[in-house]
């Protein structure tokens, strides 16, 4: 396990782990708002205890958030989505949130979220299928490289990630409203 700051957040890499959600779990006991990221999954879950497939190069990352009132955690799902977009945007990839928790590039599947709430945290768990190969066990999934025809740097994308989290939900609170205007025009 390595530690660095990235975004002004305490990030906890592990080369393999059974799932970030997990570690994210435990970690929260201990650590304010702790974010865990795994170079591969043994365990990685999606909604409903499904397998997510996590072989390495792709970026699965547990975000834990605290003191998450109560209708920032109605709409939880769409500000991770929103963050998820405008990162994907800064790399110049276009993507939709499709309902309940998935990204679509076109038709095909980019990145899942998976939120469980503990006690006083929310822990948001993100699949972003970043350099990794798509299996066929991945139906119809794609990769930011299969897209863009090279790879991107995972510590990169991990930084704006954060950064957009953070900003969306600064802007959620701000300004729910708005929020829910912008959103309309990225949903399929």
């Amino acid at each position: 396990m390595e530690i660095h700051e990235i975004a002004t957040k305490k990030v906890f890499f592990f080369k393999k782990t059974t799932s970030t959600m997990d570690i994210a779990r435990q970690l929260c006991e201990i650590e304010f708002e702790p974010v865990v990221v795994a170079e591969t999954q043994t365990k990685g879950r999606g909604r409903q205890g499904r397998e997510w497939v996590s072989d390495q190069g792709g970026l699965w990352v547990s975000v834990v958030w605290e003191d998450v009132s109560k209708n920032l955690s109605n709409y939880l799902f769409l500000v991770v989505g929103l963050a998820i977009i405008e990162t994907l945007n800064d790399f110049e990839i276009s993507a939709k949130i499709k309902l309940p928790n998935d990204i679509y590039i076109q038709n095909q599947k980019v990145a899942g979220v998976l939120i469980e709430n503990l006690n006083r945290c929310v822990i948001i768990g993100v699949g972003l299928n970043l350099n990794n190969q798509i299996s066929e066990k991945m139906d119809d999934a794609t990769s930011c490289k299969e897209i863009l025809g090279y790879s991107l740097d995972l510590e990169k994308v991990l930084e704006h990630l954060l950064r957009n989290l953070y900003l969306i939900r600064s802007q959620f609170e701000t300004n729910a409203e708005r929020f829910l205007d912008k959103i309309k025009g990225l949903l399929i």
